[in-house]
């Protein structure tokens, strides 16, 4: 970590410990027993006040395992550092594995753990969000997935550009996920979205789920179908074993939870025309091909009509 960071976490009387881990928004550092610092690359104190805020509704769910929370925003006016509850446990998986093995039964039943337990938490203010960094908040007067549906048209028509190069008929497929989108229904009460739900998300202590870090991307409340579609089909997205396992999750996920396979398959659609080029707006990383291939898959061509 750099030592401007640091020097502003000791003027607020924290002591920085090693790097637990780092990634596209920032780095995570050790502070303490019950405490992390997130340091943040381009996020300003006031745009965190809504993590805070959404930390404190967390604090009242229903969820029967720890979350990670904001506690306390730092700011030097150019640098945010938000100090988080420490989440105890080991990741169910590291990220970025070379080739990771096929989901065994063990990680499907502590991934649909994870999901009925973030299910349970339906308390007002943890739709405070926004769905992406420079979005709002989804309004909870409108249902999810016809909020889901007006986002698609609007980061598509922003950015059409990548999809349209490698996809001919991606207008026509746009056309077919709004429209599915809108038909389905709106669950009640809605359920809280944890919307990246990958397996070093899901923390495990003695062979069970202790917890859950790292919200905030497209978290909100609605559909738990849509964090269960998008849980499944990221929980290995370039190895070997990718779509056995995405199979498996799903087969799994659809049994447990009585869900529907064509909601699945629309809300996997939204996501991928959500997000295609959310890390690289040029689309020429992986995540974009991974979207792209989503939109030609079968299945999702069969959902859209």
């Amino acid at each position: 970590m750099d030592e401007r960071a640091a020097s502003l976490l000791r003027r607020y009387g924290w002591e920085p410990g090693r790097v637990l881990g780092a990634g596209m928004e920032g780095e995570v550092v050790d502070l303490s027993e019950g405490a992390v610092a997130k340091i943040w690359h381009h996020r300003s104190p006031g745009d965190l006040e809504t993590l805070r805020l959404f930390g404190a509704a967390l604090v009242g769910s229903a969820i029967p395992f720890q979350c990670s929370r904001v506690i306390e925003i730092l700011g030097d006016g150019e640098r945010a550092i938000t100090i988080e509850r420490k989440v105890s446990g080991t990741p169910l998986r590291l990220d970025a594995q070379p080739d990771p093995p096929l989901a065994t039964a063990d990680e499907i039943r502590l991934m649909g753990d994870a999901l009925a337990g973030i299910g349970r938490a339906h308390s007002t203010g943890l739709d405070a969000l926004p769905i992406l960094p420079g979005e709002q908040p989804f309004d909870i007067r409108r249902g999810f997935a016809d909020s889901l549906a007006d986002l698609v048209l609007k980061r598509f028509d922003a950015r059409p550009e990548p999809l349209r190069g490698t996809i001919g008929t991606i207008d026509e497929a746009v056309v077919g996920i709004v429209r599915g989108l809108r038909d389905l229904p709106c669950p009640e009460p809605r359920s809280l979205i944890h919307g990246d739900l990958i397996p070093a998300n899901v923390m495990i202590v003695d062979g069970e789920v202790a917890g859950v870090v790292d919200f905030g991307f497209l978290t909100t409340l609605g559909d738990p179908q849509f964090d269960a579609a998008i849980t499944a089909s990221s929980f290995d997205m370039y190895g070997t074993h990718a779509r056995r396992s995405e199979n498996l999750l799903t087969e799994a996920f659809l049994s447990r939870f009585d869900h529907d396979a064509t909601a699945y398959a629309l809300y996997r659609a939204a996501y991928a025309v959500i997000t295609n080029t959310y890390f690289d707006p040029e689309g020429r990383d992986g995540h974009f091909a991974w979207c792209a291939d989503l939109l030609v898959r079968e299945d999702i061509r069969n959902a859209i009509g």
